[in-house]
């Protein structure tokens, strides 16, 4: 029950950060690549750390702690990257979000067929499937002007940010069913 409640917390934390983040971005997508890409890179570098956290916590009671904590390490690189390289050009800032999406999509879709049905399968199913093919969007158009690339970035994270919500309260309802 701790591992579930943990959990809980976890995906009403992140996707509370993801849903917010989001809704900033979607209402305001013409702030410089600087401004984008620091919030974006405190944003990943969170989630990161949120997910090594969860996968060395969690590393005895599960067989897929070292996929998450294989994701985690890659969003926690990424988003120092961006945190710490903000005057990238848009054209990497694009590379860097696709690829990101696309690994961390991957990764996402292959662990979420080792995680129990009524533990928010679907949820980490759905997310990883987005996150493929949002990654393979953004990195068709690498032209892409900073506004799109707010909208797509802030669609994501608002996406995420619900599923992330939805797992929550799944995981909650499993909590209370079982206790």
């Amino acid at each position: 029950m701790d591992l579930l409640r943990g959990s809980r917390i976890v995906a009403y934390s992140v996707g509370a950060i993801s849903l917010a983040a989001g809704l900033v971005l979607l209402f305001w997508p013409d702030r410089t690549i600087v401004v984008v890409a620091r919030i974006a890179g405190v944003l990943i570098a969170a989630i990161g750390l949120g997910e090594c956290i969860e996968a060395v916590t969690n590393r005895g009671r599960g067989s897929y702690w070292g996929l998450l904590l294989l994701r985690g390490l890659i969003n926690l690189a990424m988003g120092l990257l961006l945190l710490f390289w903000p005057g990238v050009t848009v054209q990497v800032v694009v590379w860097v979000f696709g690829l990101d999406l696309l690994i961390t999509g991957a990764i996402g879709l292959i662990a979420s067929f080792r995680v129990p049905k009524e533990w928010g399968r679907s949820g980490l199913m759905i997310r990883g499937g987005v996150g493929i093919v949002l990654g393979i969007l953004i990195m068709a158009w690498p032209s892409v002007t900073l506004w799109i690339l707010a909208v797509l970035i802030a669609l994501q994270l608002i996406l995420a940010g619900v599923v992330l919500l939805w797992s929550g309260y799944q995981l909650g309802k499993a909590e209370v069913v079982t206790s």
